[in-house]
């Protein structure tokens, strides 16, 4: 009797420790970064868990990236969803949620580990204790989300009812280690599939076969609700991302070492006693590797945690929503977090072609019809992460405006606001394109825009591999293969646009020293032809920073200016800005000249009495303080740069003035640059700084434009553009001089449009005679109505010709669609990636279309709960005993 009331009180004892055990991994959790919100794998289950869930009964999800099949949100259906979706409905906070949710996963390991070892009876007390909260700190520093630990965590679990000592029937046991594997859930399926290693391998060589297959029976019946989603999401999606493999190698290699080494603790414990080794050593030594493992959780501070989500950031997706515009939103960034698990209204995907643009600080309608074709209706610029000036030129000059903006300056160059929204103007859902509209493109789906741009920008395309339409043009791109049809136009296109040296914010040019040259030569390609004819060449051409530019820039009578060196090679930042009128120009000094100087040439002599120097705010340059002042060659002074940026003298007769910048006043602190001006206005003659007009047309003469070779045959070229374009380093036509055709034999043909006149080629266009002269029926929106995300409905015009309704969504093989007859259309993809259907000629008349995969989808959802609740009751309610009927043996 005295033994069991001691080994009931010991049992107490260690009951309590392992209550302490669990608070302690408790407050572990909250004291990092305590009332922030921590970056996660999913920020839907933080901030919006009930809307993720919704989504996540559904295959297809048209509120992501233009329509997708859903990734791996099926697997947050049990149990990491239901439990934030609770707590938030509870008003919990979002932080507070976040870290009951870490507890619950390092508490379920720690009491994991300590039951298995305990049943296995491996080790003593302490030691299963040591080994346990080891197992369940280690995966929390390794493991940056919740998500991927919580396998490990779930794995002695499953293991647990196997092996439990106790007359237990296989169904029993078989059953609830299936639970367990159940509550892993299907969000990572690679590691939830490591954690049945080792309890196969553990029934295998204990020879318990007839247990082994009756066990994985119950596995898979518990685990048809993510199976058969994912099945669909290997057929009609893409592959989820791949895994992180250390927690997976830790969900295999955990259990096995953690039960080792209870047992190994104990056994080095017993013989550094017996070598006379104080008993309190080796716990010491652990407890000690205990803190090691837990004090990076306590001393890291993670990246990325804020108090909660930015209030500018539910106030811009409040604003969209209540917008009755049709259309998407693209947020111009990396990643679409947070706005996507806050707007109602579908997100686009940032493509490849408009990542390229945007980037380039040049827009231009290319832009903003690519925008529209693909139903985007607002663009969102988040100022918060990266310097955005480059894509705020590219969308002005594309005519996209702001039209609100939410949020303090963010930590960039210009202090924008750290969510601003642009309008791209009025757009549909959908297009219903007639036949006579569409080209077929020998491309990719980034050459579409350019394509379809060059073509006049009134049709669609599709891609050659995905034509289904006998007889539609051909236009090829960058290729050299042979073809078998004769193209009705080559459009040859630069890859990367490159940018300026100088962007612009507003009328103010900032400049840098790091300019991006792109295919400086221009385009050279090989064009095959099956056989011959005649091409009108044309094509857009990007001013380029250098000499021939800026000859255009002197405006006669005016003061000129030249300089020791200069920073910037554009022309915003040439010497002559320093007299120009502009401010929103300047002249910085080359950071590695010894001596800067700046010489100021009036076109006659006059009576000069004094400088003033002018710096704009955003001049990375530093100021003058003294400067020594020649005067015609001959005689200097030197003098000091007052305040207000004067330098004072006597009234002299001349005509140039060098300036050698002697000292400098320094940036903010203590930052030295090389000097600065934006303008030097000179006392007396000030009237001589003439600003060069912007909308002066340039000269158009023959060879004004790039050079063109044909098979080694060269054409001069000539373009048409005012001297705005150039300065802004706008897209600006060309065309050939004389005939504006060229004849072409078939075969193969070198074509090359080089850089010339002071602007670079970045398309090129040959359109044979006589093509496009197409029908004016015209490309018309219609509207898309969703009854639920897996259905639409759209109300077709009449249409005179064979046409195709295109809507702005992703396409898939999965969609099908039918007329108002009752007949299965063809389906065809748009442009490279939008979901299409051919449509006959006919009246007005209404298509549905269904994504067919959503009906296994919820039948599979709905299965796979029948499943394992029947598995819950056979756990439940099986004798717990072994039976004539056990499956155990």
């Amino acid at each position: 009797m005295g033994r069991l009331k001691a080994g009931s009180s010991e049992q107490v004892v260690w009951r309590a420790r392992l209550v302490l055990g669990c608070l302690a991994l408790v407050a572990l959790c909250f004291q990092q970064a305590p009332g922030k919100i921590l970056a996660d794998s999913r920020i839907e289950l933080t901030a919006a868990p009930g809307r993720f869930l919704s989504r996540a009964l559904h295959l297809w999800d048209p509120h992501t990236a233009f329509g997708q099949v859903q990734s791996d949100a099926f697997g947050y259906l049990l149990p990491i969803g239901p439990f934030h979706w609770l707590l938030d409905a509870l008003s919990v906070p979002d932080w507070i949620t976040q870290r009951l949710w870490w507890s619950l996963v390092l508490c379920v390991a720690f009491l994991g580990i300590w039951k298995l070892c305990s049943v296995l009876e491996y080790g003593v007390p302490w030691t299963r204790f040591a080994v346990a909260l080891l197992y369940a700190l280690v995966p929390r520093v390794f493991g940056e989300f919740p998500i991927e630990v919580w396998p490990m965590a779930m794995a002695p679990w499953i293991l647990l009812p196997l092996v439990s000592p106790r007359a237990r029937s296989g169904w029993w046991r078989a059953s609830w280690s299936a639970l367990a594997f159940a509550l892993i859930g299907g969000a990572d399926p690679v590691a939830g599939a490591a954690t049945l290693v080792v309890p196969l391998v553990w029934l295998i060589s204990h020879a318990k076969l007839k247990l082994a297959l009756g066990w994985l029976g119950f596995v898979v019946a518990a685990s048809v609700w993510w199976l058969v989603p994912l099945a669909l999401l290997f057929q009609y999606g893409a592959a989820p991302p791949g895994p992180r493999w250390l927690p997976v190698i830790g969900v295999v290699v955990g259990v096995p070492l953690a039960v080792a080494g209870a047992h190994y603790l104990r056994r080095l414990a017993n013989v550094s006693v017996s070598r006379g080794v104080s008993r309190r050593v080796v716990p010491a030594v652990v407890a000690c590797l205990a803190v090691a493992a837990a004090a990076p959780v306590v001393l890291l501070r993670p990246d990325g945690a804020s108090a909660a989500i930015p209030a500018h950031w539910n106030a811009a997706a409040a604003w969209l929503d209540d917008q009755s515009a049709p259309g998407s939103v693209l947020l111009l960034s990396t990643t679409t977090e947070p706005l996507t698990a806050l707007v109602k209204r579908p997100m686009a995907a940032l493509t490849a072609d408009v990542q390229r643009r945007v980037d380039s600080g040049v827009g231009d309608q290319t832009l903003r019809q690519e925008l529209n074709h693909d139903g985007v209706r607002y663009v969102v610029v988040r100022n918060d992460l990266a310097d955005t000036l480059a894509i705020h030129e590219s969308l002005a000059d594309a005519g996209i405006g702001r039209v609100a903006y939410f949020g303090p300056g963010g930590p960039t160059r210009i202090a924008y606001p750290s969510v601003e929204i642009y309008d791209v103007g009025a757009t549909t859902p959908g297009r219903l394109i007639p036949r006579s509209r569409l080209v077929a493109v020998d491309g990719t789906a980034d050459d579409v825009p350019t394509v379809v741009t060059a073509l006049g920008g009134s049709g669609s395309a599709v891609l050659r591999e995905d034509n289904k339409l006998d007889g539609l043009p051909l236009i090829d791109t960058d290729v050299s293969q042979a073809v078998d049809q004769q193209p009705s136009a080559v459009v040859l296109r630069s890859q990367q646009i490159g940018r300026s040296g100088c962007l612009h914010l507003g009328v103010r040019a900032l400049c840098s020293q790091d300019q991006a040259a792109d295919e400086p030569r221009g385009l050279s390609r090989t064009v095959q032809l099956p056989q011959a004819a005649s091409y009108e060449l044309r094509g857009m051409a990007l001013p380029k920073d250098g000499e021939a530019l800026e000859r255009l820039l002197p405006v006669a009578g005016a003061i000129t200016a030249t300089a020791s060196s200069r920073a910037v090679t554009a022309p915003e930042g040439r010497p002559g800005a320093a007299v120009d009128r502009d401010p929103g120009t300047s002249w910085q000094a080359d950071p590695d000249d010894p001596k800067p100087s700046l010489t100021l040439k009036l076109p006659a002599a006059r009576d000069v009495r004094g400088l003033r120097f002018q710096s704009d705010t955003y001049l990375d340059g530093s100021r003058p303080a003294e400067v020594a002042l020649h005067f015609d060659g001959g005689g200097s002074i030197r003098a000091t740069v007052d305040a207000d940026g004067y330098v004072r003298f006597a009234a002299r007769h001349v005509q140039t003035i060098k300036i050698d910048f002697t000292a400098t006043k320094p940036l903010q602190d203590a930052h030295r640059s090389p000097v600065g001006v934006t303008e030097v206005a000179v006392l007396g003659a000030d009237e001589l700084r003439k600003a060069v007009d912007p909308d002066r047309r340039v000269p158009s003469y023959c060879g004004n434009g790039p050079v063109v070779r044909i098979d080694g045959v060269a054409a001069t070229t000539q373009v048409a553009a005012t001297m705005r374009d150039l300065l802004k380093r706008r897209p600006v036509p060309f065309s050939l001089c004389g005939a504006t055709s060229v004849s072409l034999r078939s075969g193969s043909h070198r074509v090359e449009v080089l850089a010339g006149g002071g602007v670079v080629p970045i398309e090129t266009t040959l359109v044979k005679a006589g093509f496009g002269d197409v029908s004016v029926t015209p490309v018309q929106g219609v509207d898309v109505w969703r009854p639920n995300p897996a259905e639409l409905t759209v109300e077709v015009p009449d249409a005179d010709e064979q046409s195709v309704l295109a809507v702005a969504q992703n396409y898939n093989a999965g969609w099908e669609a039918y007329d108002s007859t009752g007949h299965k259309l063809t389906p065809i993809r748009i442009g490279g990636w939008q979901q299409g259907w051919v449509l006959p000629a006919g009246p007005e008349q209404v298509v549905t279309a269904s994504f067919m995969p959503a009906r296994s989808y919820r039948a599979g959802l709905l299965l796979g709960l029948v499943t394992l609740l029947a598995v819950l009751a056979t756990a439940v309610f099986f004798p717990k005993r072994r039976t004539g009927r056990s499956i155990r043996r």
